[in-house]
């Protein structure tokens, strides 16, 4: 899947990486995690494919809320959320945000 707009100024750090680096704002073990999820996204065809690869990681839709939006659990109440369109496969409006 092909991330085209992130909202959170350090996952746009996080991606610009090859590798898991230390960022401001995000604790070292959440920075590689969430290196690791986003690496994993970006090599996906879809999104149950990463649903069925790691169910640790509570990946689900927010419906009936917000249907297209997208979340996947990183640490306690810290989740990764998106909106996807499966049409075209991509994800927009990536964000870490304080889910509860």
């Amino acid at each position: 899947m092909e991330i085209r707009s992130v909202k959170h100024k350090a996952l746009k750090a996080v991606m610009a990486s090859d590798q898991p680096i230390n960022v401001k704002g995000l604790d070292a073990q959440l920075s590689r995690k969430i290196h690791q999820q986003i690496t994993i996204l970006k090599a996906a065809k879809t999104i149950r494919q990463v649903a069925d690869s790691f169910p640790g990681w509570k990946v689900h839709e927010l419906t009936p809320k917000t249907p297209g939006k997208w979340s996947l659990w990183v640490s306690g109440n810290y989740r990764l959320t998106f909106q996807l369109d499966h049409a075209t496969a991509e994800i927009t409006e990536l964000d870490f945000e304080d889910y509860h």
